[in-house]
């Protein structure tokens, strides 16, 4: 907030007022501009931060995205096994006992791009660069929300292992199939089936998420 003051002596004549408003004038312009002088450099160091941390954060997402990929080629061969087993199950042939149910996922986080939205970073970045950043984080929310369909899958297959008498884990690796009844086999085999063709789904996103990181970072 700026303070004028009035003169301590009444001007006399009009060369004293027109020096005082000219003091005045003067007075308020340098104000202004060291105010504006501040806010600028608040408004760079707030850009500058949330760049910086956007940066990092998409790279720390860029390499568990990598490792998520590779977990789901692995549930992908899993999965695979686990239905090739259970249509030999269901058609009467020798089968190996159990089946796998292990998984492993991390979400992409946003905790940098939360922050720079809330305070008004994106506002100040050019658009090219707010633009990328929105889609990045766009198809990293369809990602995260996508994961959480496949691991539904998984507990949901899983669960058709349940003998009724809640004991057990029913995603306990290694689960015997020995006593199940047909219609539990039949709800093995399409949920599986489920689970392989959005572990499908979902790598088609990874994919294209990888892509837009790629066009990012070059």
């Amino acid at each position: 907030m700026l303070d004028v003051h009035p003169p301590h002596h009444p001007a006399h004549t009009w060369r004293d007022f027109l020096i005082h408003i000219a003091t005045i004038v003067i007075g308020l312009l340098i104000a202004i501009g060291l105010e504006q002088t501040v806010e600028y450099a608040h408004r760079r160091h707030i850009l500058h931060q949330a760049e910086t941390d956007l940066r990092a954060e998409t790279r720390d997402n860029r390499e568990l995205l990598a490792k998520d990929e590779a977990q789901l080629q692995a549930a992908r061969r899993q999965f695979s096994a686990n239905l090739q087993t259970l249509i030999a199950l269901r058609a009467h042939s020798d089968t190996p006992a159990s089946l796998s149910f292990n998984w492993h996922w991390s979400d992409m986080q946003s905790s940098a791009w939360a922050t720079a939205r809330d305070t008004g970073a994106l506002a100040l970045m050019p658009y090219e660069d707010a633009q990328g950043f929105s889609m990045i984080y766009g198809q990293q929310d369809i990602v995260n929300r996508q994961s959480g369909v496949y691991i539904a899958d998984i507990y949901r297959t899983g669960s058709s292992l349940e003998d009724g008498s809640r004991t057990g884990s029913p995603l306990q690796s290694g689960k015997k199939l020995s006593g199940l009844r047909p219609a539990q086999i039949d709800a093995l085999v399409a949920n599986t089936q489920q689970t392989l063709a959005d572990i499908a789904h979902l790598r088609d996103l990874c994919r294209s998420l990888d892509s837009i990181y790629e066009q990012a970072a070059k």
